[in-house]
């Protein structure tokens, strides 16, 4: 189960590596505005799709069994410092979902920078997670 949820991790934050330092500014550079739209639109949407129905449901299902394995319980979320952690990385789990959600809706109607701004927080965000997922694995569970 470890090993579903950190290669889903992975391809996650990697996609969005991959998309945020390499494809984007290749295609800033072609010159056509035009074309940068609809090939980044294109992309982000593939990346969405796989993300959306495979990875997110992959690493919350995963999340949760790990969670029960390592003896998680409503009643020790608050009194652990493993429940404590892995409330934080779900809060910001579900931040990652918001501002997916608005990147993915809002994007069409938002300048560059601002379309930038959101990407690299969510990149921010997802980088924070893996950070508190490492936590969790040198901590003692509940």
């Amino acid at each position: 189960m470890v090993l579903v949820h950190v290669l889903a991790a992975s391809f996650w934050v990697g996609g969005q590596l991959m998309l945020v330092v390499v494809v984007m500014p290749v295609l800033r550079r072609s010159g056509s505005p035009t074309l940068v739209r609809e090939l980044a639109s294109a992309a982000g949407r593939r990346f969405a799709a796989v993300t959306n129905w495979v990875l997110l449901p992959v690493l919350v299902v995963s999340g949760i069994i790990l969670a029960t394995l390592n003896g998680v319980r409503p009643g020790n979320l608050t009194t652990t410092p493993f429940g404590r952690v892995l409330l934080v990385k779900a809060g910001l789990v579900a931040a990652v979902f918001a501002l997916a959600a608005i990147h993915g809706t809002a994007a069409r109607r938002m300048g560059p920078r601002r379309i930038r701004f959101l990407a690299a927080l969510t990149l921010l965000v997802s980088v924070a997670i893996l950070g508190l997922g490492a936590a969790l694995a040198v901590l003692p569970g509940p």
